[in-house]
C-alpha cells in the first residue's frame, strides 16, 4: 500500500505534487511503526521456575504404573 503511495508521487502529474510532503510523511510513518513480534520464543522479563521434572516423572510412575504385589 505505501508503494502505490510512493509511486503516484514519484510518477503522478503536477497536481499530485502538492500531496508529495504528505504521502511521503505517511511513508516515513508506515515504514517506522515498530511491527508486532513472532509468536513464540523467550519473552523479556519472564519469570520462569524450577521444577524437579525428573523428581515428578519418576513419582508419577511409583504412584500409578507400577505393580505392587499385596
Amino acid at each position: 500500500m505505501a508503494w502505490s503511495y510512493v509511486k503516484m508521487s514519484m510518477f503522478g502529474t503536477a497536481a499530485a505534487y502538492s500531496n508529495d510532503d504528505k504521502i511521503m510523511a505517511a511513508v516515513v510513518v508506515l515504514t517506522q511503526t515498530p511491527r508486532k513480534r513472532p509468536w513464540g520464543g523467550s519473552v523479556p522479563g519472564h519469570k520462569t521456575y524450577k521444577r524437579d521434572r525428573i523428581a515428578a516423572d519418576w513419582q508419577l510412575n511409583q504412584d500409578y504404573f507400577v505393580e505392587r504385589f499385596a
